[in-house]
């Protein structure tokens, strides 16, 4: 599936508002490809772990400690049933995102018929950083648990699909990201995951969403080894182009493959911290300008590149405060404008 657009403007989930309605009104007048919002500071049931966990064997949620994790110490046999059972026979809707972890995502859709929006947007947390993030009663990381790992990988991917069946409902063109800030670990002592391990799981998620129509993505915002996410079947690679655009270059070949394939480079230009505020749209712009004549210089085609590139902001914007966070997307407004005339 193509997008329509040069340059079109899209966000990462997580914004600093408490009010969803609003919220979901502030995205669909300023991105070109709305999404739902994710409001951590509503609940820390839309924490970026809490909001997928529904339905992982084992759960324990305590929001007075705000933390996560699973009792693998009970017998989980009949849980971790109810996942494969409803993966196999197609019922997404028993393990959805209910409103109590994502009041943005019930918001949205209700203000989507006010404006009929072409694209929507979705996203989960992906199985890496899921993985990673989430752990049992002694600490240890989940990926690391047989027994769950298979099974949190379908319950992220029943997610994704579940998501797809109700955005369906008010666009066209559906995007899932698939969230990965752990993936800056890949490659470190810390994180024992095989590479081919880590495209198996990303692809397992990606032929679900691909299944259902929809387009792909995967967000980390940091340094990676990207031939890891271009040797999987997503469709956007969505990273941190104002502090780490130089680390994606390095694999400039991998890229370029990648973007020949009908692959997408969605720029998160706008940093997501008190550096916006010495930044302006033009500014931006210059240093997006610069970054693309890099890897046109490595070889990669121009018009390529320009015909294949979204813009946003490098990260979610949850923890930010209000004030930042419009700052950040009238800069990303601008930088839109000015790609655009080129494009």
């Amino acid at each position: 599936m193509e997008i329509n657009g040069k340059f079109l403007t899209l966000g990462i989930g997580s914004l600093p508002y408490v009010d969803a309605v609003k919220s979901s009104d502030r995205i669909f007048k300023a991105f070109d490809i709305p999404f739902w919002p994710q409001l951590p500071k509503r609940s820390f049931k839309e924490n970026m772990y809490s909001q997928f966990s529904q339905g992982l064997p084992g759960l324990v949620i305590d929001e007075k400690k705000r933390t996560i994790h699973v009792d693998s110490s009970k017998d989980l046999s009949e849980e971790l049933a109810r996942i494969y059972e409803a993966y196999i026979s197609g019922d997404y809707d028993s393990f959805g995102i209910t409103e109590e972890f994502a009041e943005g995502l019930y918001a949205f859709i209700k203000t989507a018929e006010r404006y009929k929006p072409e694209y929507a947007k979705g996203h989960i947390t992906g199985p890496v950083s899921f993985g990673l993030g989430v752990t049992d009663e002694k600490g240890k990381s989940i990926i690391y648990n047989d027994g769950l790992k298979e099974a949190f990988i379908k319950l992220l991917e029943m997610k994704a699909m579940w998501q797809i069946g109700k955005l369906k409902d008010i666009a066209k063109k559906i995007i899932i990201f698939i969230d990965e800030p752990y993936l800056t670990s890949f490659g470190s002592s810390f994180v024992n995951i095989k590479r081919e391990e880590v495209i198996l799981m990303f692809d397992s998620i990606i032929d679900g969403i691909h299944s259902k129509g929809a387009i792909a993505g995967i967000h980390c915002c940091g340094n990676t080894d990207w031939s890891v996410i271009t040797g999987t079947k997503v469709d956007i690679i969505n990273f941190d182009a104002y502090l780490y655009a130089d680390n994606l270059s390095l694999y400039s070949e991998d890229i370029k493959g990648f973007l020949k394939k009908g692959g997408y480079l969605a720029w998160g230009i706008v940093p997501t911290s008190e550096d916006t505020l010495k930044e302006t749209g033009s500014s931006l712009f210059k240093k997006l300008s610069l970054q693309i004549e890099n890897l046109e210089k490595k070889s990669i085609d121009r018009d390529l590149i320009i015909s294949n590139s979204l813009l946003a902001p490098s990260c979610g914007m949850g923890t930010l405060s209000e004030n930042l966070t419009e700052d950040i997307i009238k800069k990303l407004t601008d930088i839109a404008k000015l790609a655009k005339s080129i494009a």
